[in-house]
C-alpha cells in the first residue's frame, strides 16, 4: 500500500511538471509571437511610408516627362519652322 502511495505521488508529481513545462513553453510561443507581430507591425509600417515616398516621387518624375516632353515638341516645332524659313538649310 505504501508502495502504490509512493507510485500515486510520484505520477502526480510528474504529471504538474509536465503541466508546468507546457504552460511556459506556450507562454514562451505566446511571447515570441508577440515579438514578431510587433516587428511585421512596425515593418508594415515602414513599408508604407516609403511607398508613399515613391508615389511622391513617381508623381513628381512623370511631370518634369510632361514638361520635357512639351519642350521637346516645342524644340522640333522650331526647328521644321527654321527648316522651312530657310529653305532646308537647317534640319
Amino acid at each position: 500500500m505504501r508502495l502504490d502511495h509512493a507510485i500515486a505521488m510520484a505520477d502526480e508529481r510528474i504529471a504538474q511538471i509536465q503541466t508546468v513545462s507546457e504552460e511556459s513553453l506556450v507562454t514562451g510561443h505566446l511571447d515570441e509571437v508577440a515579438k514578431w507581430t510587433d516587428r511585421l507591425d512596425r515593418l508594415n509600417t515602414y513599408l508604407e511610408s516609403a511607398e508613399q515616398v515613391v508615389q511622391s516621387v513617381d508623381e513628381l518624375l512623370g511631370h518634369e516627362e510632361a514638361m520635357l516632353r512639351n519642350h521637346l515638341a516645342g524644340t522640333h516645332a522650331l526647328k521644321q519652322r527654321l527648316a522651312n524659313a530657310t529653305g532646308g538649310a537647317i534640319g
